[in-house]
Formats: structure tokens, sequence, C-alpha cells
């Protein structure tokens, strides 16, 4: 019907483009890096997921107070990659 089509939702910088889930918060709650610098601007969910996918992290605070610490808390209890098919895990090597 003409008139009820809705337009995508934004995403932040950490989503993947396999992870359907949508962003949870502010698009710049915090900033993700991995070990050499590369950073980029998350929501709190996909700050998580990406924060537990990578080697070495950092998670610096973004435009929502205590987002940080919750995205480093949530990495830690879900897995890396959580948004894959569990048995296409990506090798070590392939991080």
């Amino acid at each position: 019907m003409p008139g009820n089509t809705t337009s995508p939702q934004p995403r932040c910088e950490a989503t993947h483009p396999d992870d359907a889930s949508p962003c949870e918060g502010p698009l710049d709650a915090v900033t993700v890096l991995d070990r050499q610098g590369s950073a980029a601007g998350a929501c709190v969910h996909h700050g998580a997921h990406l924060y537990a996918s990578l080697v070495d992290p950092r998670v610096r605070v973004g435009s929502v107070p205590g987002a940080a610490i919750e995205v480093y808390h949530r990495a830690q209890a879900i897995p890396a990659f959580a948004w894959l098919n569990r048995r296409q895990l990506p090798t070590e090597g392939e991080r």
C-alpha cells in the first residue's frame, strides 16, 4: 500500500552486515577499538558483539555514560561472532 513503507532503521558502524539484530540505543553510545587502533562507533548491543569478537579490544566512552562498562560486561557473556551459525565460526587466524 502506498505510504505504508518504512525506511530501514539506521545502524551503527559496529554492525556486521550478516547481523540482522537491531541497534539498541544511540548509535554512538561507545567506540570499540581493535588492537591496531581502528575504531567503530557502536550501540551497546553491537558494541558488545564486536568487542566479544576481537582480539585485544578496547572500548571507550561515547554519548551514553556507563555504556562502555555495559558493553564490556555483555561481551563477557556472549560468544565471539554471536550472529553466525555456530558451525561457521572463523578460526583464530581469520579474526
